[in-house]
């Protein structure tokens, strides 16, 4: 394929050259990414995408639909076969068209197990594994800390925020017996920390010879590509790479953040609806160690496969999305609906708001600090901040929640630690939008209150 050299300014005189050397379904780079300055040292940018429903606000089926395109090239690479419906997915992501993502409907020939990468990758993970009706296993890797529970694995994510991975299983002999595993990120720059965990999992997995990364953009140098190659042969194993985008950049300048921008939260009124859960959904009862060292003892949901859920558990457990769905379909009026997730928690209201009708968007709370200005030429340009709901005292961010003129908000949160953390993200949502704001706890059962 030819090379294709791009020039994008980030900010300032802080630019990034970018050569794209594999681009099969031919995304413009604005189809999939925008740019902006990230406040941390080791890492001054970030590729903000525009498919996931991370960083910015999208229709709820562009991130599944985005699973389903890369659970098809994988399938594709495992069976060596034409996947019929590539092209109509590819063509939903360029020009959304409504549609719906795919129900699962492909076999895998052999015992699977996906792994997504928290916390930006933990619904696009999910969406992959979606796309499997059989011999498909998932689990997601998490920063919480559960005290009852021994990690079962253990790595590093070097160049992150917050660097340390574990994954939780109630049922590491359903694990065990994965013959393949598919590790899912939104994006691969260096490659280190698939290393780093294909060097854990070996220990585990020692029958696993067959590793595949799935990711969205994928930036490794030939340099950083030949050192897998090396991996390959001392580790006895393959490792295949997989992605919609693939290419090179290197950055120059250097941005001066000097006054981010952060809205100001202010006393509110508090125009705020609880919503409980009115159906029973299936919970896993494990308390969590907060950042500050408090307890959070709400219990987990098993829907997001934080501890291990299999295709058989996956097709119940949408059940009972659906039916949450339904009883918040009756909140919306005709205006445009933002639901938002919380941190990892972000697959569940995803689909809960690809089920809520016409008009609705989807992002999620980060811990993800991106540079924030007013100029208009730059990608982020609205911040709140707040702490965690979930896990206190870790600061967490929304960026751009102005985009679109809302009338109804979901904010939809897996298990709440404090009340006092939820205010404060209410107050914050209130400080910059006058949409009807509503908060949906999954651990709590009965009506309105």
């Amino acid at each position: 394929m030819q090379q294709i050299r791009n020039r994008l300014n980030i900010m300032q005189n802080y630019e990034i050259d970018i050569t794209i050397t594999h681009n099969p379904h031919n995304f413009a780079l604005s189809d999939l990414f925008k740019m902006a300055a990230r406040i941390n040292k080791k890492r001054q940018f970030l590729f903000v995408s525009t498919v996931l429903g991370k960083h910015l606000a999208v229709r709820p089926q562009i991130p599944l639909l985005t699973g389903n395109l890369l659970a098809m090239m994988y399938y594709r690479r495992v069976v060596n076969e034409k996947i019929i419906g590539i092209e109509k997915i590819v063509y939903a992501l360029k020009e959304f068209n409504g549609q719906d993502a795919l129900q699962p409907n492909l076999e895998l020939p052999e015992e699977t197990l996906f792994i997504g990468f928290a916390e930006t990758a933990t619904a696009l993970g999910h969406a992959v594994f979606n796309t499997f009706l059989s011999n498909a296993t998932y689990i997601h890797t998490t920063r919480e800390i559960i005290p009852d529970i021994e990690p079962f694995v253990t790595f590093e994510e070097e160049h992150s925020h917050a660097t340390s991975h574990r994954i939780y299983t109630l049922e590491p002999d359903k694990l065990l017996q994965a013959k393949r595993i598919v590790l899912i990120d939104d994006e691969i720059t260096t490659g280190k920390t698939v290393v780093n965990i294909i060097a854990s999992l070996r220990k585990k997995f020692p029958q696993v010879k067959h590793y595949t990364v799935l990711s969205i953009l994928d930036w490794r140098s030939e340099q950083q590509q030949e050192i897998f190659k090396q991996l390959e042969n001392q580790w006895n194993i393959s490792i295949d790479f997989i992605a919609i985008m693939c290419g090179q950049f290197s950055c120059s300048g250097t941005p001066l953040l000097t006054s981010d921008h952060v809205e100001s939260t202010k006393c509110m009124t508090h125009d705020m609806t609880l919503v409980s859960i009115k159906e029973p959904i299936d919970r896993q009862y494990y308390h969590s160690i907060a950042e500050n060292g408090l307890e959070n003892s709400q219990p987990y949901m098993l829907a997001t496969g934080r501890f291990t859920l299999t295709s058989e558990q996956h097709l119940i457990q949408k059940d009972e999305i659906m039916v949450i769905a339904e009883q918040l379909k009756k909140l919306r009026t005709d205006g445009p609906l933002l639901v938002i997730g919380t941190g990892e928690f972000m697959y569940v209201p995803m689909q809960i708001a690809a089920h809520l009708g016409e008009d609705v968007y989807f992002q999620s709370t980060t811990r993800s600090p991106i540079y924030c200005t007013d100029d208009t030429e730059y990608t982020i340009t609205e911040k709140i901040a707040f702490e965690s709901p979930e896990n206190n005292g870790i600061e967490n961010y929304l960026y751009n929640v102005q985009t679109y003129p809302y009338s109804e908000l979901f904010l939809i949160v897996e298990r709440i630690a404090s009340k006092e953390a939820i205010l404060q993200i209410v107050q914050a949502l209130q400080s910059v939008i006058k949409a009807k704001i509503y908060v949906i706890c999954m651990h709590e059962l009965g009506g309105e209150s």
